[in-house]
């Protein structure tokens, strides 16, 4: 199955009977996106959606089937925690749901996990209460929901009119105006003035993952056998940009690295926020971080740091450095046995 994280892109869906042709484009200026009802698939190109399939449990609500919200303007919201891209969206979801809750709109998040760590019960109510998410929230661990859509995106948003049909799809962040748009369209409710939505950031280091199964290691070097310890030399920072350099020993689990003793990640990076999906499983593991060489300056460091330290406590995503400038930089976590790598992300 292809799945993918989508950083500030939008989509644009053309229905024609059953068949969803979908082109993923970069996000423009607010001038280039459709706004208010013309968002919306025109009534006689829109069809039933699959009910949610194979949940495992539900948060915050009782089990819930679309048949049961007729009436109602159901966004179906695909995320998963550890994607950054994901978090991201969450404020922008509450606005609609304080806005649009008594006039008719239910939010279901449909939590679809990328990492097997995601599929644990506890992280996920953890996730939703840290959050602030209040809506329903259907556990999909199996992917089932997600299959019987056909999804292949984090984040992803299915609107559903008050009849059961689809009317609208947004792929990735972005574009919220336009969500909020279609939302109060088919409500039929008058929309405030929206605010100007920030500049885009086209020029930035993609998401890296770690492990043998989608990662590449910088310099060329190769990864050692899976499941077995094996040490890589610390030559000095890396020379080549966006790709992971990991020094002492490690372990290959295929889709994370752990380390087995003491060593470095070390990354060099071009964008403003640097968010890293790690993770332990038998305590406390406290690390320290560099950026370009020095302590974090306290203006860089991300709400997750303390000074330049991180104490990474639960398998999550950690936002580490904040509003750097342009160019690229070099980030070096100084890591102990027992950190579990899975990806950086970048904002």
């Amino acid at each position: 199955m292809n799945r993918y994280r989508i950083a500030l892109a939008a989509a644009v869906v053309v229905i024609a009977g059953a068949v969803i042709a979908t082109l993923v484009r970069q996000a423009g200026p607010a001038s280039s996106a459709p706004s208010g009802a013309s968002a919306l698939f025109p009534v006689d190109q829109r069809y039933a959606v699959p009910d949610f399939t194979g949940i495992d449990g539900w948060i915050n609500s009782p089990p819930l089937h679309l048949s049961e919200l007729r009436g109602h303007v159901v966004l179906v919201d695909f995320w998963t925690f550890s994607c950054v891209n994901c978090v991201r969206t969450v404020p922008h979801l509450r606005e609609l749901y304080d806005a649009y809750r008594a006039k008719g709109l239910v939010i279901v998040g449909v939590h679809s996990p990328e990492f097997d760590f995601e599929k644990v019960s506890g992280n996920e109510r953890a996730a939703v209460q840290r959050l602030g998410i209040t809506w329903p929230v259907a556990v999909d661990s199996e992917m089932a929901t997600w299959t019987a859509y056909s999804n292949n995106y984090w984040p992803a948003e299915y609107l559903i009119d008050q009849s059961g049909k689809l009317a609208y799809v947004r792929f990735g962040e972005g574009d919220y105006d336009v969500t909020d748009s279609a939302v109060a369209a088919l409500l039929g409710v008058h929309r405030g003035a929206a605010a100007t939505p920030a500049p885009v950031t086209t020029a930035m280091t993609p998401e890296l993952y770690a492990g043998s199964t989608r990662g590449m290691l910088a310099d060329g070097v190769a990864y050692a056998g899976m499941g077995s310890p094996a040490v890589y030399p610390d030559p000095g920072p890396p020379h080549e940009p966006d790709h992971i350099q990991v020094t002492g020993g490690w372990i290959d689990h295929g889709e994370y690295l752990e380390a087995s003793a003491a060593g470095h990640v070390r990354l060099r990076f071009r964008a403003a926020d640097v968010f890293v999906v790690a993770g332990t499983t038998g305590g406390d593991r406290p690390l320290s971080v560099r950026l370009d060489g020095a302590d974090v300056p306290a203006p860089l460091a991300g709400p997750d740091l303390s000074g330049s330290g991180l104490t990474v406590t639960r398998q999550d995503l950690f936002h580490v450095v904040t509003h750097e400038s342009g160019g690229y930089h070099l980030i070096d976590l100084a890591v102990p046995a027992g950190f579990e790598l899975y990806t950086f992300t970048f904002g």
